[in-house]
């Protein structure tokens, strides 16, 4: 832009309208003087409309609702479906992918022939080339097994890692939903039972492991520690409102303390040792151990 007359003149518009350079000429500016030669050449009429009608249409092309689509887009024409069958009908492998890029694998399907004569299936995403390398679940996808069973989540190289939901076939309702590491749950997760036990808590290497509480059908809980999917220590709260404290080594109880709820005190600690001796499981047997009635095999004192 340049001052020119107490008005401003534009290249692209021209002189501003005579109210404006009424209300420039009142108030001059003062300006510092220019070293450069600045050109006051004034665009022509046309080519004013022309850009202004240019603009125009962009302004009420960007302003429309997003839900409407603009006119004139390119076609995209990179993208390229890619189906391959395997030999002897071992399964076949259709992927979206993208035909100038290498390794560009992006979703799509695959079937393989199990030796039991089932079908396993995936839908989902993909990594690698897709016309040499064999199809290797990466991204998110489903997979269903020939046994019914399916695994839905996330993947890497080939196999369920990170979060992840699977489900065994009707009519079980045996599932497990949480986190996973080269395909075996690991992390923090959920796991529901064939029988009907619940267990919730840290696994490692596909099996319970540190912090969990492990629900039983009965509604009786044990909470504490797990090592390898055995328990180490913790107490069980049992539905009719008894409370035991145990510690066990290598899967096996090694002592027990029970909580009697009648008068709020714990009872003696009771070893596997004490539990196991012939003395005191005999039926019939008269010994006692420090005050309290019979111990059966399992841990529980009889009054």
């Amino acid at each position: 832009e340049t001052y020119a007359g107490g008005c401003l003149s534009s290249p692209l518009f021209g002189r501003f309208p005579s109210a404006s350079c009424n209300l420039l000429a009142r108030a001059p500016l003062e300006m510092a003087p220019v070293e450069e030669e600045v050109s006051t050449d004034v665009v022509p009429v046309d080519d004013q409309l022309q850009l202004a009608e240019t603009y125009a249409g962009d302004a009420v092309a960007m302003s429309q609702p997003l839900d409407v689509q603009l006119p004139n887009l390119e076609e995209v024409g990179d993208l390229k479906v890619h189906h391959r069958e395997f030999r002897e009908n071992q399964g076949s492998f259709t992927v979206l992918h993208h035909q100038h890029l290498s390794k560009s694998m992006m979703s799509g399907t695959f079937e393989s022939a199990a030796s039991n004569g089932g079908i396993t299936r995936y839908e989902g995403s993909f990594k690698g080339d897709p016309q040499d390398d064999g199809p290797i679940p990466n991204g998110v996808g489903v997979r269903t097994n020939p046994d019914g069973s399916t695994y839905s989540g996330e993947w890497k190289d080939g196999f369920p890692h990170g979060e992840g939901e699977w489900k065994a076939p009707d009519p079980s309702s045996e599932s497990y939903m949480g986190e996973w590491k080269r395909g075996k749950r690991h992390g923090y997760g959920q796991m529901k039972l064939a029988n009907g036990d619940l267990y919730e808590g840290d696994f490692a290497d596909g099996k319970f492991q540190d912090r969990g509480k492990y629900i039983y059908l009965n509604g009786d809980e044990f909470i504490g520690l797990w090592d390898k999917g055995m328990k180490v220590s913790g107490t069980f709260y049992f539905k009719d409102g008894r409370i035991s404290t145990r510690k066990y080594q290598g899967g096996k109880l090694i002592s027990c303390q029970d909580f009697d709820a009648r008068k709020k005190s714990y009872r003696p600690t009771i070893t596997h040792t004490q539990v196991h001796d012939p003395e005191r499981t005999q039926y019939g047997t008269q010994a006692l151990f420090s005050g309290s009635g019979m111990v059966s095999p399992s841990g529980v004192k009889k009054d």
